[in-house]
């Protein structure tokens, strides 16, 4: 059965006839686009993850141009932000050089292509952060992640679909996000017999890789394009994301959570630059009856209910 908010297959006509390429495919978000995307036995998928291909070596993109491709996905990213803040000529390398590349294989065999966009591009300022909100990168990798965005657009002009995302959890053991840190930390932790753990304040909204996917989906079969915002519904601290996940995982008993300022945490943890707060709003898809996205809450309750997570704390079960 389909997840919420994914449309059922027979609304798909256009996506069940389709090839569909997915670039980063063994990661969080590429992941859930293929997991997505397997429910329409019609959709031919060809997933690539990183071992497959390596979207910085121009010959081996360019080497399925032959291949009849309706949708390029676009997941392949260097998504730590730190790393990138140190090494900004291999960041660049793989979010421009990779896109840039990604582009010209559309181009050549007249696909289209979803890029996913970070919220990272913006400063956060302005709130809530709609289609039109100015990007301003506080990060190297905001920037290239810009810059590989504005490529995209000009190069495939209608052909080009961005979607802009808000910080996301999903992908079980690839969550290399804050809910799959978390939970590792908070199983080491609970191995070491403690019984608090500060998190700090920081504001982001904690929206599901599978709940993108099956919204974007909805967005490729209707061949939209440009640019769109998509995020869950409602915000929250990384602090009160830290309790849902104790409270989820029927924990609270073992482990307290306690607030603490977001920039301690950032004067210890964090080399790239991020925004204290980035809401976002999913303006053009309400616009066009198409927001599919759900409330933070609910999304995490699901996730945290897959196998994964219940191996992982299996024998704390009360």
């Amino acid at each position: 059965m389909p997840s919420f908010g994914q449309p059922g297959s027979e609304s798909l006509a256009t996506l069940s006839s389709n090839t569909v390429l997915i670039t980063g495919a063994d990661g969080m978000l590429g992941r859930a686009f293929t997991e997505s995307l397997a429910v329409f036995p019609g959709c031919r998928v060809i997933p690539l993850g990183r071992d497959r291909l390596d979207v910085t070596d121009r010959e081996a993109v360019m080497a399925f141009a032959s291949t009849n491709i309706e949708w390029i996905i676009h997941c392949a990213a260097d998504v730590d932000a730190d790393r990138c803040e140190k090494n900004p000529d291999a960041c660049h390398a793989v979010q421009v050089g990779g896109t840039e590349n990604v582009a010209a294989l559309a181009r050549a065999c007249g696909a289209r292509v979803l890029f996913p966009q970070s919220f990272l591009i913006f400063d956060g300022n302005e709130k809530p952060i709609v289609e039109d909100t100015r990007p301003n990168p506080l990060s190297v990798y905001g920037q290239h992640k810009l810059e590989a965005e504005i490529k995209v657009l000009e190069t495939l002009g209608d052909r080009a679909l961005v979607i802009r995302m808000a910080g996301f959890f999903g992908g079980d053991e690839k969550d290399k996000n804050f809910v799959g840190q978390f939970t590792r930390h908070v199983r080491r932790l609970l191995d070491q017999a403690a019984d608090t753990y500060d998190v700090g304040d920081r504001i982001w909204q904690p929206t599901y890789t599978l709940d993108l996917a099956h919204n974007s989906t909805l967005l490729m079969d209707a061949s939209k394009s440009g640019v769109y915002n998509m995020a869950c519904h409602g915000q929250a601290s990384f602090f009160e994301v830290a309790v849902a996940c104790i409270e989820e995982l029927e924990l609270t008993n073992r482990l307290q959570i306690q607030p603490t300022s977001a920039d301690r945490i950032a004067a210890i943890t964090d080399t790239a630059k991020r925004p204290a707060a980035a809401v976002i709003d999913n303006r053009r898809l309400r616009a066009e009856g198409l927001d599919l996205q759900r409330p933070w809450r609910s999304a995490l309750g699901e996730y945290l209910s897959r196998p994964w997570f219940k191996a992982m704390f299996a024998d704390l079960a009360a």
